[in-house]
């Protein structure tokens, strides 16, 4: 499975989860905040390659721009979760009033065949 995929199958977990989650809830929220963290990934594994220059500038920039790449990510991650929970919160309040107005309505069901089609791709 490419990251993509796996990415866009979170998302569609993220998205049955919020079906039942309830934004009134302050340990709701954070447990779901934290689950949202959890997607974001610092790759250990960063590799650095250069072209021409001082091999000396190279070898500090491998060894620095790593660490530096992990700082930004973590640094991004506040905004990306709060995007995410904004998000979540927005469908969740589409997904309830749709199920006032069609009270058979089976989004969860919806989400599964979305995981289904991806997972046939």
């Amino acid at each position: 499975m490419s990251d993509d995929t796996e990415m866009v199958r979170r998302g569609i977990g993220i998205l049955t989860a919020t079906l039942n989650w309830e934004p009134d809830d302050p340990a709701a929220t954070q447990m779901f905040k934290e689950s949202l963290k959890a997607l974001v990934r610092v790759d250990e594994s960063v590799s650095v390659s250069f072209a021409g220059g001082n091999p000396e500038q190279a070898a500090v920039l491998r060894e620095v721009l790593p660490q530096v790449v992990a700082r930004v990510i973590e640094a991004l991650a506040p905004d990306y979760t709060r995007l995410l929970l904004g998000m979540a919160a927005g469908f969740k309040t589409v997904a309830d009033s749709y199920r006032r107005d069609v009270p058979d309505a089976n989004i969860e069901g919806l989400l599964q065949n979305a995981a289904l089609h991806l997972a046939e791709e």
